[in-house]
């Protein structure tokens, strides 16, 4: 061994729990060995999902939202039901985006929204 280097060992065992990587300390001490990575919640999927499907859709190479939905192997409803999470209010948008949405609020309540204007959509979620 060189004279030079210094050795550290550190007794520290790699384990894995809910298919995450904890490293455990000798007192049982457990902590993540990764940093934490926020988890997109069910809404925040589907909002980014719709507008990912309709920037490709009006660019891309579909001739429409049918050709879409056949195309990547998905029913039409399903894809308009997506689709339709493009018309809500900037402010419901937000307020998913940051994860500060109403509990009571759930998907079938937006597609229920989409309908109505912006104002209408603000007035329905506040008064719920």
């Amino acid at each position: 061994m060189n004279t030079d280097t210094i050795v550290i060992l550190l007794p520290l065992k790699p384990k894995r729990r809910a298919g995450r990587k904890y490293l455990i300390a000798p007192n049982g001490a457990t902590t993540p060995a990764t940093g934490a990575t926020p988890q997109l919640q069910t809404m925040q999927k589907a909002l980014v999902r719709a507008h990912l499907w309709r920037k490709e859709i009006e660019s891309g190479p579909y001739d429409s939202i049918t050709d879409f939905a056949r195309k990547n192997r998905q029913d039409d409803a399903y894809v308009l039901r997506q689709l339709s999470l493009t018309f809500l209010a900037p402010a419901i948008v937000e307020s998913i985006l940051e994860n500060a949405q109403p509990r009571y609020l759930t998907l079938q309540h937006l597609y229920n929204l989409t309908s109505l204007n912006w104002d209408e959509q603000t007035e329905k979620i506040s008064s719920e």
